[in-house]
């Protein structure tokens, strides 16, 4: 393997701009308002078509993409360990730094920007990996699995009822993100970021163990032989993506079919990690395909800077929907809102394209490493 490979794996850069577009295009139904309506007011607001697309990314995405790039990231700092080495132990007051910063630009995004960041949630969890990284990868898988089975249960002790989409409902969040003030969208951001807990309580609940156990399974991969086989497993992953995504999608079924689960019937929330499980594994074995280089190509830069993606992302959202850009919120439907989101993840692949053609790190992910290191990093040079 050329050594440019073994530094950079291009297909798990691929994978990881895939997921990003998809989170990208759920944010953006919330940027645009519709996921702020209920789903009387929504449906009463949109035609046939519009319902049927909204259904459909209900169905198939909401939630599953956030999952799939949770593992991604476990799998990813998993990588960085393993490039530390021997030295991974000493390196761990600067892996907490590392995840210190990222909280620090979560909150940046969380207030500023969309309120509903996962950043923060990912510095959390990984404030955790210097003593995730001191377990076996059986023990990390274990407790990875075993996380994502607690969550259905933990959801079912605490009474707190099934979970509900956390804008849903926030009818003031269309009037304030209207607003052509931005200080306005400041101070919702901020409600909406303290106020989540108190109507939001069992999906945060279902999140909180899903996505700490989908961040352990992706340090485990890390940890394991499987990175180095992918080529030789992709039949095996092809035929375990597609069940996992069956079962996933069988029990997504079910659950729509059910007007409000409780109890037993909360293991039906399971459908998201497995669906995004499957997905993932699908997407791998497809991008070691014999003429997918072109793929991993197009595809690898965003993935390589999916922070400066997701933060600039939320940006655009802003500029596309809220009262001080193009004021389109509460406006578009469904399908309109999907070909902008489109629009703005090929704008960011682009960007990424046009960004290494120069620079070695993307400038999200450049300010990052200075801040973390508390020096300013190199970064002019072109990407291999």
């Amino acid at each position: 393997m050329a050594r440019s490979e073994r530094q950079r794996n291009t297909r798990i850069d691929a994978v990881r701009a895939v997921a990003l577009g998809v989170v990208i295009i759920m944010n953006m139904m919330t940027f645009s308002g519709l996921a702020y309506l209920s789903p009387d007011a929504r449906a009463e607001m949109l035609g046939t078509v519009d319902r049927a697309v909204w259904g459909f990314l209900d169905m198939f995405f909401e939630g599953k993409a956030l999952a799939a790039f949770s593992f991604m990231f476990g799998l990813s700092f998993s990588m960085i360990l393993q490039r530390a080495g021997p030295t991974a132990e000493a390196a761990a007051p600067k892996i907490m730094r590392r995840f210190m910063v990222l909280g620090a630009i979560g909150a940046f995004n969380a207030v500023f920007l969309f309120w509903a960041d996962i950043l923060m949630t990912y510095a959390a969890l990984g404030l955790l990996l210097p003593l995730a990284a001191r377990l076996s990868q059986r023990v990390t898988f274990a407790l990875g699995i075993g996380l994502v089975l607690a969550g259905p249960i933990a959801l079912a002790l605490s009474g707190v009822g099934p979970p509900v989409p956390v804008p849903e409902g926030h009818d003031e969040s269309l009037r304030a993100f209207a607003s052509q003030n931005y200080t306005d969208a400041i101070s919702q951001n901020l409600n909406m970021v303290t106020g989540a807990a108190d109507t939001a309580g069992g999906m945060l609940l279902l999140r909180l163990f899903m996505l700490s156990g989908l961040f352990l399974l992706g340090l485990a991969v890390g940890k394991s032989a499987l990175m180095s086989q992918l080529a030789e497993l992709r039949g095996h992953m092809f035929r375990l993506g597609a069940l996992s995504l069956c079962l996933g999608m069988a029990a997504g079924g079910a659950l729509h079919m059910i007007d409000t689960p409780q109890g037993f019937w909360f293991v039906l929330y399971l459908e998201t990690p497995l669906m995004a499980l499957g997905y993932l594994m699908l997407l791998t074995a497809a991008l070691h395909g014999p003429h997918m280089q072109w793929v991993h190509t197009l595809l690898a830069p965003l993935g390589r800077m999916s922070l400066t993606g997701y933060l600039g992302s939320s940006a655009l959202g802003q500029l596309l929907f809220y009262g001080w850009g193009f004021q389109l919120i509460g406006q578009t439907g469904t399908l309109a809102v999907l070909a902008l989101a489109i629009g703005v993840v090929i704008v960011l692949a682009g960007f990424a394209h046009l960004w290494f053609r120069h620079f070695v790190y993307g400038p999200w992910e450049w300010l990052w490493r200075s801040l973390t290191t508390l020096r300013r990093q190199p970064i002019l040079g072109r990407v291999a």
